[in-house]
């Protein structure tokens, strides 16, 4: 059995990540202009290094059947960052049918609510903890992404 590796998403929200990078890079600026050359020049490699980092970090799930190790870490530019928790057994992957509802105002106070729904994807151990795997609108092609953990996993 190899290892399954589930991408949940970035971990640093999309507008965080673009004033981060802003301040960042008005920090370099500043640094350029009131430092002496050497500290200056170091102090900005560090600086820009973190955008980097900003940019390329996920919220991974790692399920390794060898060992019986699952890991929701961080992943930072290939290092994982996170503390794995054994298990015994899998026992299934289930989906549910999960309603969602937003409620959405205007300038004007007018509300509007607007509903649908969703698919979630769990992992059910023997301990009867549930580990959330993925999600979907469409019923169909989580199904697909589920078959493949399974045949992966080796569960029917």
């Amino acid at each position: 059995m190899s290892k399954v590796m589930i991408n949940q998403g970035r971990s640093v929200p999309l507008t965080f990540r673009l004033v981060a990078m802003g301040l960042i890079i008005a920090a370099i600026i500043w640094i350029m202009g009131n430092l002496p050359e050497t500290i200056a020049i170091l102090s900005a490699i560090f600086f820009s290094l973190l955008i980097p980092m900003l940019w390329f970090s996920f919220q991974i799930l790692t399920i390794d059947p060898e060992t019986k190790e699952i890991l929701l870490g961080t992943y930072v530019m290939g290092y994982k960052f996170g503390k794995p928790k054994k298990y015994n057994s899998i026992e299934k992957v289930f989906i549910n049918k999960v309603r969602t509802s937003q409620n959405m105002y205007s300038q004007a106070n007018h509300g509007h609510t607007a509903r649908g729904i969703e698919y979630h994807a769990y992992l059910k151990l023997d301990s009867e903890e549930k580990v959330f795997l993925a999600s979907d609108k469409d019923e169909k092609r989580l199904e697909d992404k589920m078959m493949k953990i399974r045949e992966k996993l080796s569960l029917r």
